[in-house]
């Protein structure tokens, strides 16, 4: 099979060489390496045509965007143009473990059934802190079900593996605000072909200065939160769409968990239109969407204390 590693760059000179060169010292090589850099304005383009330079990387490429695009649409274009079998998407600031690449395309290639493959990960913290996550460390091959709050994505896409038939159905159903990595989970999910190998292959380096880090402080406002409800409900739109047009194995739970989404993000929405109690006392029957409880009690929180 034929893997491709697709890298989404911007800004990254701080932590970018430990990546490259836990990719570079892959027991199962990549063929093929894409980086996509944002328009970075440090060192990062020079570091890295250095680095390929330095080690002969001929399978290799870096692509430098003329003007910054925004990482979403950097790492969803970037994973259309590559052209493996398999396809791995790396962030700019982790280290893989050596055999990642080897173990995750045995699996695949034992279970073609799968069309994403995620992987345990082990943050690691500026303070030396380390946890292991989203499961225990088991090395075992899970199943990840359907259930009602199934926006919830338990992985990063830097623990993801693809199958390119998800690569190639996201060019139908991706937005300019959805993360490629929750379209592509929920692609795998409503056509229950997710898994889960729960051993660290990655270990995930939790910073304040990384993109995910920015995005859910902003969250905490009542108008990002707003827009992100505004957001989920066209995703899960797409996500009806999908599984009208795309997804063989229809059933009626599929169905009623997308219209029970819908509902509860609509009530969720005019919640926060309307500050009625009322309308938050309501959304407790639709706890079980909510990817978790603080969510939950968030939303009281920003509506009635925060108020911005």
């Amino acid at each position: 099979m034929k893997i491709s590693v697709v890298i989404s760059t911007y800004n990254g000179e701080k932590y970018l060489l430990p990546q490259l060169n836990s990719i570079k010292d892959q027991t199962r090589m990549p063929n093929e390496v894409l980086i996509f850099d944002d328009h970075s304005n440090d060192q990062t383009v020079q570091l890295i045509n250095n680095f390929i330079k330095s080690n002969n990387l001929t399978s290799w490429k870096l692509i430098s965007n003329p003007k910054n695009i925004g990482w979403r649409k950097n790492f969803i274009e970037g994973a259309w143009k590559t052209t493996g079998d398999l396809i791995f998407t790396c962030d700019q600031d982790d280290i893989w473990r050596k055999d990642k690449l080897s173990i995750m395309e045995k699996i695949m290639k034992e279970n073609p059934n799968i069309n994403l493959l995620a992987s345990n990960y082990q943050k690691f913290f500026d303070n030396g802190q380390r946890k292991i996550g989203p499961f225990p460390n088991k090395k075992e091959l899970k199943q990840i079900k359907l259930r009602n709050n199934y926006l919830k994505v338990t992985c990063p896409g830097c623990t993801y593996c693809i199958r390119k038939k998800i690569i190639t159905l996201s060019k139908k159903y991706w937005q300019a605000p959805y993360a490629h990595d929750d379209l592509f989970w929920r692609l795998a999910l409503l056509d229950d072909s997710l898994f889960i190998y729960t051993d660290y292959l990655i270990y995930w380096r939790k910073h304040n200065d990384s993109a995910y880090a920015s995005e859910s402080r902003k969250l905490k406002t009542v108008e990002k939160k707003y827009q992100w409800i505004n957001m989920s409900i066209d995703f899960n739109d797409s996500i009806k769409k999908y599984l009208l047009e795309d997804v063989k194995n229809k059933t009626s739970k599929k169905e009623k968990i997308l219209k029970r989404n819908d509902h509860w993000l609509h009530l969720r929405k005019k919640f926060f239109e309307t500050k009625n109690i009322l309308i938050g006392i309501r959304l407790l029957s639709f706890i079980d969407c909510y990817q978790r409880l603080r969510q939950y009690l968030g939303d009281w929180y920003l509506i009635y204390v925060k108020q911005k």
